[in-house]
């Protein structure tokens, strides 16, 4: 099960996530330790901050770790599913290996 279906398939996780998101809609920040406590799962919540980083919609908070500002490529239109990385995950499982396509190179199939 990957990190997004452990939020998403739990109903209090993925409201706890919605909650935060909307808070960072509506005001610019949200409660990072709220969200990361309805979570519950160490490697999870490193999962999820680690995404919401990386993609630039959040950044912690200079003057507490326990909330996050919005990121400077946020989006007010960022749904829950594209929050918790459903698309990219769903991009990654049909997008052929680099083995696949070397491989298909060598064999002549095109």
């Amino acid at each position: 099960m990957t990190w997004t279906e452990r939020i998403l398939e739990f109903p209090v996780r993925a409201a706890a996530v919605d909650d935060f998101l909307r808070e960072l809609k509506a005001k610019g920040s949200g409660d990072l330790n709220a969200v990361l406590s309805t979570l519950n799962e160490s490697g999870l919540c490193r999962q999820a901050v680690d995404h919401w980083v990386g993609q630039g919609w959040i950044v912690p908070a200079p003057n507490s770790p326990l909330i996050a500002l919005r990121g400077p490529t946020f989006a007010r239109d960022l749904s829950l599913h594209d929050f918790c990385g459903e698309l990219e995950e769903a991009a990654e499982a049909v997008a052929p290996t680099e083995e696949a396509e070397q491989e298909s190179e060598t064999h002549g199939d095109s």
